[in-house]
């Protein structure tokens, strides 16, 4: 059976406006290579955000570990030691100075490196240590400074997954040496590859400039005065970083956010080790990183994949440098390393996810190891279509549903009649959300032998209405797609026509302001015109009702639309989509329904705040129109 698709990515860049306006200007400009303007201003805004020091921009992560050890005068012979827990990147600039790794064990109940037995590795030879602030916790940096500078050693700090993290309000990457910053397209700041080193010694700073460049000196051309690299960073990676920079605070704190969601649903578990972080040290959530107690009888690698069958990507914490090949020579024996690398794992964690989705994330990790501990069956999850079995039809309606037990049995029954009436091969796809009243009861009672109803349950992590929505249409098989948002306050009796009308249309939108229509609050009606007619105005949308959420839409031009961003973002779904379908030219119909106050159910949403988020999309569309 083929894999879900990626619904959740264990990363993913958040790029916006800011970026792509730089980038825009950089190409313009001609400014492509490792010459230009954003050069000099993202090394100037990252020293100001991250220093003290001088920021000097390179190629990647790894190679800002390799200029910085040169820096300090690591040559062949020398010694470095480096936590045998780490990424490899940490560790191969020292092979490639012809310098030895000195592989240095965990901490136990941690993943950062046991300080504690860093001064018995220290030999003669002994040059630097390179402390790596693994996960985005810093390590126990400040005893460990202290042990270099008592024996002469330089430190370089491996910060790649730990930006903006700091230890009593000092920045990771201003402890040591030379701080060093990866910038792949993982990373909180990102610039698709790329890195940053920085130091607080101008000597250094001239030092690594002058390696990063072939060796060039900076006062006369082609002239170069030691062997040195090609690490520089180009200017379109740099234009990108400095839009990334101007965002970078609420992104770290966005990060920071989603831990907290995760840590509320999983701390209670019995099935996880949390490393225990001091007062003084602020972390920063790279990836979210949970470790499974090892005397349970866990199968972390079952859980990955029973994760990646749900649509959601993770992937396992690094190996320890000491069990694969090309450095076992320089064998450890370090059974903390090898402890936490088997049993840890990372969880999707960028800015774009929402609160709900985090929430459905850590809910299936529950359910699954629940599943593997005896315990199956106490987190609840979706009951899914066999879609492998199922058969395509004319019309999928989707029907996100939240505490609707008075009326759902009727409204089914009613679009039933409707889509026999118009001769459709049907579907109903309801998709309910943490409904307390008893609506999937019901409907699993009246139609569970009428294989045109199938209904996904979300119990303990609600979701919203968009994203309700958003996974109807996933599991749909219609040539058509008919969404009635949650409301349920149009007449049923439209969906027939709905559907015949959309045989000639690529989408036909119910309007509560054409004749026919009409709500029974005045005041309620010229409020929604108003704002409605707003919205047509600013964003050119043929369609007088844009908060409709009743219509019918060719599965084929839908799936073409990027559904994560529509149903997925604040503000409101439905002119999104219209405003996506208008600009490249499909065809739209808009018919009169009828429209009745709501009695039932409620909205997951305050009137002014979904008012607020609707006029912000609005504005943000608008000027996205505009930009491009």
């Amino acid at each position: 059976m083929p894999l879900s698709p990626i619904r959740f990515p264990v990363a993913n860049p958040s790029l916006e406006e800011e970026e792509r306006g730089y980038l825009q200007e950089a190409i313009d400009t001609n400014w492509i290579s490792s010459a230009g303007p954003f050069i000099d201003r993202f090394e100037a805004g990252f020293s100001e955000a991250f220093g003290p020091g001088t920021a000097v921009a390179v190629g990647n992560g790894t190679v800002a570990i390799d200029l910085a050890l040169k820096a300090v005068g690591v040559v062949p012979g020398d010694e470095v030691i480096v936590p045998n827990f780490t990424f490899v990147g940490s560790v191969s600039p020292i092979y490639r100075l012809q310098a030895i790794p000195v592989l240095a064990p965990t901490k136990a109940g941690e993943w950062n490196v046991d300080v504690s037995a860093l001064e018995a590795l220290i030999t003669p030879k002994t040059r630097a240590i390179i402390a790596v602030h693994l996960y985005g916790v810093p390590c126990d940096i400040r005893p460990l400074v202290n042990l270099a500078r008592r024996h002469g050693l330089k430190v370089v700090e491996d910060c790649a997954e730990a930006l903006g993290a700091s230890v009593a309000g000092q920045k990771v990457g201003t402890f040591g040496d030379v701080g060093c910053f990866s910038f792949f397209g993982n990373k909180v700041l990102t610039t698709g590859e790329g890195g940053m080193c920085l130091t607080r010694t101008p000597e250094l700073a001239d030092s690594i400039r002058l390696y990063r460049d072939h060796g060039m000196t900076r006062t006369l051309r082609y002239w170069h005065r030691v062997i040195g690299y090609n690490g520089r960073m180009t200017n379109l990676q740099a234009a990108v970083g400095l839009g990334q920079l101007e965002r970078i605070e609420g992104m770290v704190q966005r990060r920071m956010e989603i831990q907290k969601i995760y840590e509320e649903v999983l701390k209670p578990s019995p099935f996880f080790l949390w490393p225990e972080i001091p007062a003084e040290v602020r972390s920063v959530c790279w990836l979210m990183s949970p470790v499974l107690r090892s005397d349970l009888g866990l199968d972390r690698d079952l859980l990955l994949k029973d994760l990646r069958a749900d649509g959601i990507d993770s992937r396992p914490f690094f190996y320890p440098c000491s069990v694969m090949p090309a450095y076992a020579r320089f064998g450890l024996d370090d059974e903390a390393s090898t402890l936490v690398s088997s049993h840890g794992f990372n969880l999707p964690t960028y800015p774009a996810l929402r609160d709900d989705d985090v929430r459905e994330i850590a809910q299936r990790v529950l359910f699954h190891l629940e599943a593997q501990g005896g315990e199956a069956g106490k987190t609840v999850l979706a009951t899914l279509p066999d879609l492998e079995k199922a058969t395509p039809v004319e019309v999928s309606i989707v029907l996100p549903t939240y505490n609707e037990a008075e009326v759902i049995v009727d409204l089914i029954d009613a679009l039933r009649r409707q889509m026999v009436g118009v001769h459709k091969e049907y579907e109903v796809i309801v998709v309910d959300d943490c409904s307390s009243d008893g609506t999937v009861e019901k409907v699993e009672a009246h139609f569970h032998r009428d294989g045109n109803v199938k209904v996904v349950v979300r119990r303990g992590m609600q979701r919203g209405l968009a994203a309700s929505i958003h996974e109807g249409i996933l599991l749909a098989r219609g040539e058509r797609v008919m969404v009635m948002d949650s409301d349920f306050n149009h007449d049923p009796k439209v969906t027939g026509r709905m559907a015949r009308y959309a045989e000639d249309y690529d989408m036909v939108s119910g309007s509560r302001f054409t004749t026919g229509g009409g709500m029974q609050s005045p005041l309620r009606w010229w409020g929604s015109f108003l704002y409605n007619l707003f919205v047509r105005v600013l964003l050119l949308l043929p369609t007088q009702d844009n908060l409709s959420g009743f219509f019918c839409i060719r599965r084929e031009i839908l799936l073409r639309q990027p559904l994560k961003e529509i149903f997925v973002q604040d503000g409101d779904y439905f002119f999104r989509l219209i405003h996506g379908l208008h600009r490249q030219g499909a065809t739209i119909l808009e018919i009169p329904v009828v429209y009745a106050d709501r009695d039932h159910g409620r909205s997951h949403k305050g009137f002014v705040k979904a008012l607020w988020l609707y006029t912000r999309e609005a504005m943000r569309l608008r000027w996205k129109t505009l930009t491009q």
